[in-house]
């Protein structure tokens, strides 16, 4: 019974899932990752294995995910460097497993933050564009402009863009 309990209760969630607006989704996905990364963070600062561990491994899904919903039948620029941004996301995060690298999770955190405030301020249509604000989230990040549609499948996104 346990088995059609939890199948039921996964069916569910995911009814809920399918009514929410996809740029939301995508929103909540990014809103995710930031937290999981500030966890995962949290259990190398107290020595907690297990909390960096899993809020780790939690954040490598939710961007594995955000990188599977990217459009790939347009390979556009903007396209490109999403999916290179989420594949060194997802190559790098994972050493933290090892080495217990704040750095590699400040980093990651600042790209998530400046793509959620994108997608907030462009997508989602909350607040006006700060050129500061994205030249603050680092030099190393590469120009980038985000397409009119589809870079997130039929998600209808605004053109926006921003350089850093």
């Amino acid at each position: 019974m346990a088995y059609n309990s939890t199948a039921l209760n996964s069916y569910q969630k995911a009814q809920v899932y399918d009514e929410i607006d996809p740029k939301k989704l995508i929103l909540m996905l990014y809103e995710g990752a930031v937290k999981r990364i500030r966890l995962a963070r949290k259990g190398i600062v107290e020595n907690d294995p297990r909390m960096r561990g899993e809020n780790l491994g939690k954040a490598i899904a939710i961007i594995s995910e955000l990188n599977a919903s990217l459009d790939t039948s347009k390979e556009s620029e903007e396209i490109l460097f999403l999916a290179g941004l989420y594949q060194a996301m997802l190559v790098e995060l994972p050493k933290v497993s090892l080495s217990d690298d704040v750095v590699i999770l400040d980093r990651a955190e600042k790209y998530l933050m400046e793509l959620k405030r994108i997608w907030e301020t462009h997508v989602m249509k909350k607040g006006a564009p700060s050129q500061t604000s994205a030249q603050s989230a680092g030099a190393d990040m590469p120009n980038a402009s985000m397409p009119s549609q589809g870079y997130y499948g039929a998600m209808g996104a605004a053109k926006t863009s921003f350089a850093v």
